[in-house]
């Protein structure tokens, strides 16, 4: 999903929740928007590159045809070690709320596109796999 319709479609949760928790809440938004950092971070492991622009454009549906992409911050690790964290901390739980919402948006993309094997779910099984592919 491109980043504008993540930004369009965290805003009004956002501001639901401005109403019982204030500024916090923008927590929330920042949560479901820079989650996506990770595809800099495949992209520039996979291509060597820091190009944004090139980044962006690879990530677009149709931009390529890769499976099993590592996105680390969308993996079931990711995932659970902020939900253990959430427990503990107040922002932590707001990240993690915006966090999960961005998760859900992403799963709705890919099966609207029918990206099933687009991104690893798992580092320990990505991990894994490679190791057998070398």
């Amino acid at each position: 999903m491109i980043p504008l319709i993540h930004i369009l479609y965290a805003i009004p949760p956002t501001l639901l929740l401005y109403l019982f928790y204030g500024y916090p809440s923008f927590i929330f938004l920042i949560g479901s928007i820079l989650i996506d950092v990770d595809h800099v971070f495949w992209y520039l492991f996979k291509h060597k590159s820091l190009n944004l622009y090139k980044a962006y454009m690879y990530h677009r549906p149709g931009g390529n045809n890769e499976k099993n992409m590592l996105h680390i911050f969308h993996t079931i690790e990711a995932w659970l070690l902020l939900l253990i964290l959430s427990f503990f901390n107040f922002f932590l739980r707001i990240l993690f709320l915006g966090a999960t919402y961005h998760l859900v948006m992403d799963i709705c993309d890919m099966i609207r596109y029918k990206y099933y094997d687009a991104r690893a779910i798992s580092i320990t099984k990505w991990i894994i796999q490679k190791s057998k592919n070398v």
